[in-house]
């Protein structure tokens, strides 16, 4: 059974903008956990320059990156080297790596890890 997408599966492409972007699985409670508890409520309080994008490691629907060329999620999650469900990744809007990824999921720190990055990834972008 196919997971429901439960985030937007669209870049920003503003300049300025942050792009968290979380390369999940179907089936991947780890992944959920993600979404519902750290992802979903950020969309609520989240600065406007800051998206919220969810692509499946396996998917093949398409999408447009940074270049706006059309690719598969898969294509796109392989040319970013994201491997491993749950990774949290953070571009500018042309692509830029603006902070280092969170790859797995700790439930003690994930909360501050994810503030920490996007801190910084706001940081980078400004």
């Amino acid at each position: 059974m196919k997971s429901l997408r439960l985030l937007p599966d669209v870049l920003g492409l503003q300049p300025g903008t942050v792009n968290v972007v979380l390369f999940s699985q179907a089936g991947c409670e780890f992944c959920a956990e993600v979404r519902e508890h750290y992802l979903k409520p950020l969309l609520a309080t989240r600065p406007r320059r800051v998206v919220i994008a969810e692509f499946e490691l396996d998917g093949t629907r398409r999408l447009r990156d940074w270049s706006r060329r059309e690719l598969t999620q898969a294509d796109f999650a392989r040319a970013n080297r994201a491997r491993f469900a749950p990774t949290l990744m953070f571009f500018g809007a042309r692509g830029q790596t603006l902070a280092e990824p969170i790859v797995g999921m700790s439930r003690d720190f994930f909360g501050a890890y994810l503030d920490e990055r996007i801190a910084a990834a706001l940081r980078a972008a400004a």
